[in-house]
């Protein structure tokens, strides 16, 4: 082992030890490259990565396309190909090989084209062509589905048996249009007013299958991204597969991946309609039984809760008599105690009767008695008071005494008591119960 003071040439390193070195020197000098050159011995293993050799007349150096970046690339390099490679570098410490990690690739003088898509790019998007909210939800099951691409190209068949396999009660308006080369621009877009001026599609598809950059250029078209923004009918744009993403993908209302999965997504499978018909019946069922199961339990609470005017007058008059028993219960304790104080007194009296203070005893004695009864009298008026208080509460509580005052009860044919007289029907029955006895009556007129 050496410190860090050690002079290098004073170090003895091992082979990994210098090739780390070297690494971590090269990754940091040179963690971003631009490189230019030509595609040589490309191998394309089964493990999805890619490998090649970047030559020119004077040197070569290896290039790797991790699986990852290989499926963002725009473009795949082809053996003799001249292409600008940015990426990193890295060194494969235990061989001691340098090479390119490449992050993007583009052939030879596409930047400046590639410059000019950007530059489109922000100028539509600043201007909210591809904002999400202005992007529409698709009808549900459309009956009428407008398409534009080829007529001859494998996209429409892959549309129509997609729609056919999972829901053949549609009907398709095809705009052929070219979808290819220089003149497809304007055919795309003269198929999407055709297809808005014919006004009976719902939904329009507009696409083609899967190629290469030159081949999808024209739905990175400005006139076709304005067109696809201007339509009235929501607008899904099927342009390639899944790493070919377009202007014309952003400015759409839904994009997919492919012309098979614009169909799947616009069209649901009848399969699947009846199975969720029939799970929602079955939610629907379970929802109604638990609300009934629900209310009939709270009616059930609620007629247990509430009492017959019958029985709170029972209620009642137990109380009273128990309240008058517990009256009875306290004079009939009171009286006994008030009665030996009488007879203390009187023995009292008696054995001074004859003594001196025969007088002040006397006087004491009626004082004595006195109180006796103040206290008796007081004690009675207080639990007849009570017992007064209960009476009146229990008048108060009798509906009788109500309607002993005038009022009536009415009820209608069922037997439900009305309070509104918006809630009797003309010309139904009705019981009105008196003080005394009870009325049948029919409703001829309603007064608010």
């Amino acid at each position: 082992m050496y410190s860090n003071d050690t002079p290098s040439w004073k170090k003895v390193l091992s082979v990994f030890e210098l090739n780390s070195a070297i690494r971590d020197l090269l990754e940091e000098g040179f963690a971003f490259v631009r490189v230019q050159g030509e595609v040589s011995r490309i191998s394309a293993p089964a493990s999805g990565h890619l490998y090649f050799n970047l030559v020119d007349e004077q040197a070569q150096i290896r290039a790797v396309v991790w699986r990852a970046s290989k499926a963002r690339l725009s473009h795949h390099p082809r053996e003799g190909e001249e292409v600008l490679i940015t990426g990193r570098i890295s060194v494969f410490a235990p061989r001691g090989e340098y090479q390119i990690i490449v992050d993007a690739l583009t052939p030879k003088g596409a930047g400046s084209e590639r410059e000019k898509l950007l530059q489109l790019h922000r100028q539509l998007e600043q201007e909210g062509l591809f904002d999400p909210q202005r992007k529409r939800p698709l009808p549900y099951l459309p009956h009428v589905i407008g398409v534009a691409t080829s007529e001859s190209g494998a996209a429409l068949q892959d549309i129509i048996r997609v729609l056919e396999s999972r829901n053949p009660d549609f009907h398709l308006l095809l705009a052929p249009c070219q979808v290819q080369g220089s003149e497809a621009p304007q055919a795309i877009v003269q198929a999407l007013r055709a297809l808005n001026a014919d006004g009976r599609a719902q939904v329009i598809i507009c696409g083609r299958g899967g190629g290469s950059a030159e081949d999808l250029a024209c739905f990175n078209s400005e006139q076709v991204v304005r067109a696809i923004a201007a339509s009235a009918i929501p607008v899904v744009s099927a342009v390639g597969h899944e790493v070919d993403t377009t202007l014309a993908d952003l400015a759409a209302d839904l994009r997919a991946a492919t012309p098979s999965q614009a169909a799947e997504l616009i069209m649901p499978e009848r399969l699947a309609l009846a199975q969720e018909t029939t799970a929602l019946a079955l939610r629907l069922q379970r929802a109604m039984h638990q609300q009934l199961h629900n209310q009939q339990r709270r009616v059930q609470q609620a007629s247990q809760r509430l009492l017959h005017p019958s029985r709170r007058l029972d209620q009642a008059r137990l109380r009273c008599d128990e309240l008058q028993m517990r009256l009875q219960g306290v004079l009939e304790r009171l009286l006994p105690q008030q009665q030996q104080r009488l007879r203390r007194a009187t023995n009292t009296l008696h054995h001074w009767a004859t003594g001196p203070s025969l007088p002040r005893q006397r006087q004491q004695l009626k004082q004595q008695q006195h109180r006796a009864h103040t206290a008796m009298l007081y004690q009675l008026r207080q639990w007849q008071s009570r017992l007064h208080s209960a009476q009146l509460q229990l008048i108060a509580l009798s509906p009788l005494q109500v309607l002993e005052r005038g009022y009536a009860i009415v009820r209608d044919n069922q037997g439900s008591v009305l309070r509104d007289a918006q809630a009797a029907p003309l010309e139904s029955t009705l019981t009105i119960t008196l003080a005394k006895g009870t009325l049948a009556a029919r409703v001829t007129q309603r007064k608010p």
